[in-house]
């Protein structure tokens, strides 16, 4: 009888970890926005400020936390961001000031993004090759089934109980599930007597499609699959590497923005209810798993570069039809076109980057490249944040729709880049 391939339980861990960043820190936090900024009477520019800030510690950090990866494995990386992301929830939920929410918005935001997606990732590369598009896709299911699951459930909380109060509960929360998915996490197969897609050596020469879980010969593992690719030098004196980095940064000024105002805009400018606007949050994440979905198959038929250029359209078009939204129609579009255009761009982009560069230093290329990209999340939030204190929040989208543009010539030039192995 067939085991299982363990590459699909690092799937699971990956989804499942997806899941809680997204649903209780990219799309969640902006369900707190107002309850916080109302309690202290602080300005949207103070609150977008730290968002920025954490995000500058994100793009340090990046490196390192690739180095972290590829010298002590994933599984630890894993373990130690929840446990941070769910420490900072709890100071959030225990600030008193703008020095204490800064602070304990950085320790969240430090654990709640780069440590386990670039982990996470980083496995997901190495266990898969034929099918890497695909793993990554279904795990990144996650970002959208946190939009699902939790938007509605932290609309409860915050109608019911104190924004301190769910805030603790929900760093309670994400130590405990978190700490019990990084078991699953592993970084390579052969360690563990396993090729890429659950192959043996020779059939995986012959590029097959079937994952079987067959245990590799101590001959096999002589030939180190890992070795094989760019070092981040090399990765770095690339066109492609700087290409798919900053037109990355330039989908996430989008991303930011919108994960971060999207409620506070539906329910300030456009009147929406907090139910409402977890509605729209909720439509706009299960389009999003459509196109996690979609983007990993689409990626196994045509190019890449041109596919990832289409979802940077789609992120300006969608944005724009927000900020001159007036009924509800228009919002529903929105969410349909931002939605998908996110979940075909996450996959993607983070296979491209696999199928470029390789596994030798993936963990530190990824999270070299996540680093630069991270310059987007760190401009939109403020850029927006100001705009919406001395103008409004339609004048900000509009202005952050066009920054993006340039993103769709850059993947549309993207060649591979070619290294013998």
């Amino acid at each position: 009888m067939r085991r299982v391939f363990y590459g699909w339980g690092i799937v699971f861990a990956g989804c499942v970890s997806m899941a809680i960043s997204s649903g209780l820190f990219f799309n969640g936090f902006g369900f707190f926005f107002e309850p916080i900024r109302n309690h202290f009477a602080w300005n949207r520019t103070v609150l977008s400020g730290a968002y920025s800030i954490s995000r500058i510690e994100s793009a340090l950090v990046g490196p390192l936390i690739g180095y972290l990866i590829q010298r002590f494995g994933a599984k630890g990386v894993v373990f130690f961001s929840f446990l941070i992301f769910g420490i900072g929830f709890v100071l959030i939920g225990k600030s008193v000031s703008v020095f204490t929410f800064y602070l304990a918005f950085i320790i969240t935001a430090t654990g709640a993004e780069p440590p386990a997606f670039i982990a996470v990732m980083a496995s997901l590369n190495n266990w898969f090759q034929v099918n890497r598009a695909k793993a990554i896709g279904i795990a990144m299911l996650g970002l959208g089934l946190g939009g699902i699951i939790f938007p509605p459930i932290l609309a409860y909380g915050l109608n019911n109980f104190t924004w301190r109060e769910v805030s603790i509960a929900s760093g309670i929360f994400i130590i405990i599930v978190g700490s019990a998915i990084s078991v699953l996490v592993r970084l390579n197969p052969e360690p563990y007597g396993y090729l890429p897609d659950g192959r043996t050596l020779e059939s995986a020469r012959k590029v097959s499609k079937k994952n079987l879980p067959t245990r590799v010969t101590e001959e096999d593992r002589k030939e180190d699959l890992s070795d094989y690719g760019f070092s981040l030098t090399d990765a770095l004196k690339t066109q492609a590497f700087w290409f798919i980095s900053i037109g990355h940064a330039q989908a996430l000024l989008v991303v930011s923005v919108t994960g971060l105002y999207q409620v506070p805009y539906l329910e300030d400018s456009l009147g929406f209810s907090r139910d409402s606007a977890a509605k729209i949050v909720m439509l706009l994440t299960a389009v999003n798993m459509f196109g996690q979905l979609s983007g990993g198959a689409l990626a196994d038929r045509f190019s890449k570069n041109i596919i990832a250029s289409g979802t940077i359209l789609g992120h300006c078009i969608g944005l724009w039809i927000l900020a001159v939204a007036y009924n509800y129609p228009l919002i529903i579009l929105y969410a349909v076109i931002q939605g998908f255009s996110w979940g075909v761009r996450s996959p993607v982009i983070t296979s491209m980057r696999g199928d470029y560069f390789g596994r030798k230093s993936f963990p530190l290329i990824m999270g070299t490249s996540q680093g630069i990209a991270m310059i987007g999340m760190v401009v939109g939030p403020v850029l927006v944040g100001y705009i919406a204190d001395h103008y409004s929040y339609s004048i900000g989208f509009r202005i952050i729709s066009l920054m993006t543009m340039p993103g769709v010539i850059l993947f549309l030039c993207i060649k591979q880049p070619r290294k013998n192995r």
